[in-house]
């Protein structure tokens, strides 16, 4: 995938920055098909954007909208996986801190056998 990147880069380069970025959504929106997968990606951008912005808030994670930014920037498939990695590191630090696990923080304990009712039969 790089290196079809760069060759599109280097036969549009005269065209400059803008020129490339232009040449590119003009070429990349000349078909049904190409429409459809830019309108999936589209799609899928903004529920990852809408999950990283909860995330981030529950987790205090800063700078998130720089992950949605980086999105189209760089790839989905790279700030996505940055985010949850950024995201990991904070509930694993947040573990540390509180010897609580941040995913199941509000939830009950696990039951123990003492906590468990028993059944009386009365024959």
């Amino acid at each position: 995938m790089g290196a079809m990147a760069v060759t599109f880069v280097i036969q549009n380069i005269d065209d400059g920055p803008l020129g490339v970025v232009v040449n590119f959504l003009r070429d990349a929106l000349t078909n049904l098909a190409a429409r459809f997968v830019y309108g999936d990606l589209v799609l899928i951008w903004a529920a990852l954007g809408v999950f990283m912005i909860v995330e981030g808030r529950r987790y205090r994670i800063r700078h998130v909208w720089a992950y949605i930014v980086g999105a189209p920037a760089l790839a989905l498939a790279v700030s996505f996986p940055l985010f949850m990695y950024v995201r990991q590191l904070r509930i694993a630090a947040e573990r540390e801190q509180t010897g609580q696990d941040p995913e199941r923080a509000g939830t009950a304990p696990p039951s123990t056998d003492e906590d468990t009712p028993r059944r009386v039969s009365v024959d």
